[in-house]
């Protein structure tokens, strides 16, 4: 009899046991359950946030496009930056597309010489820089024919597989450029090719808006005299293209060839705003024509912005 109840405890125990290990699963497996749920919830309120931040971010660069667009907005004028909230802001960079050279107008005859100084400018041998031009040429005139040997026309492209190439038209996104059979030598020597370059604007140069570098390239200046005259333009802007041309130190037939590239503020209005929402930016930039004086936008790109930004 003993014996047997001894039996049954067992059993009891044992049994009591088993539900004490299924319910300590059980509450191992709800906790993990639980953690999980949590975990996820965070995540998507993250994502959710994450995503109203960016909202938020281009909508206050869009509001900084549709100050810097209004014709009577100039350059410096306050309105350009502006706070909103605590967390929420934008800044607007108002120039001109002509800042940059017109690449389809310097695919000319007339102009491939400033194109081939500004490959020069960059480290690129003048031998290169006359071949990458002559590729350049190639790639975009109307004829099969090659300008020089180490130039590449429509057989050349052919070699690599590739039938839709050249153009034979002007360019209409810088992007094409990187169909070129010599773009990785254009990337390697200049990463930042593109801030040199648009295919908007009317072919000249902005001396009151250009970037040192820019200048310099176009001109065959130094950089050291660029650099004074954008420090000079920063206090008034420059007057007269002779006054440019002199602190740029170009003088004579130089000077006289430089003339009709250069401008004291190109029409074609372009705007960089770049937009702030807590921790989330937005950049924007925007060419703007207004040729029958309406403003109208030619082009609209969003743009990435590094560190902490500019606000």
């Amino acid at each position: 009899m003993v014996v047997k109840c001894r039996i049954q405890i067992r059993r009891q125990a044992a049994a009591a046991g088993s539900v004490l290990l299924a319910v300590l699963c059980l509450v191992a497996v709800l906790s993990f359950l639980v953690v999980t749920t949590v975990s996820v919830s965070k995540q998507h309120g993250d994502m959710q946030q994450a995503r109203q931040g960016a909202m938020r971010a281009r909508q206050m660069a869009e509001m900084g496009v549709a100050v810097a667009a209004h014709p009577m907005i100039k350059a410096g004028d306050p309105l350009l930056k502006r706070r909103i909230s605590s967390i929420e802001a934008f800044e607007a960079l108002l120039s001109t597309e002509e800042s940059r050279l017109n690449l389809n107008v310097l695919l000319t005859e007339e102009h491939m010489s400033v194109l081939e100084r500004i490959f020069a400018s960059w480290g690129i041998s003048h031998a290169d820089a006359q071949g990458i031009v002559a590729t350049l040429m190639d790639f975009t005139d109307a004829d099969d024919l090659k300008r020089r040997p180490d130039s590449a026309e429509k057989m050349e492209y052919a070699r690599l597989g590739f039938s839709d190439r050249p153009l034979n038209r002007k360019l209409t996104s810088l992007d094409e450029l990187d169909l070129l059979a010599c773009a990785d030598a254009i990337q390697a020597a200049r990463p930042d090719w593109r801030a040199f370059f648009t295919l908007r604007g009317n072919g000249q140069l902005d001396v009151n808006t250009a970037s040192a570098e820019v200048l310099a390239a176009a001109t065959g200046t130094s950089v050291e005299n660029a650099r004074q005259l954008v420090q000079k333009r920063n206090n008034q802007p420059l007057q007269s293209l002779e006054e440019a041309l002199a602190l740029l130190g170009l003088a004579g037939q130089q000077a006289a060839d430089l003339m009709p590239l250069l401008t004291l503020q190109g029409p074609t209005r372009r705007v960089e705003s770049i937009g702030t929402a807590g921790d989330a930016r937005c950049g924007i930039a925007v060419v703007i024509h207004a040729d029958d004086g309406t403003p109208r936008i030619a082009e609209w790109r969003e743009f990435p912005v590094e560190g902490a930004g500019r606000l």
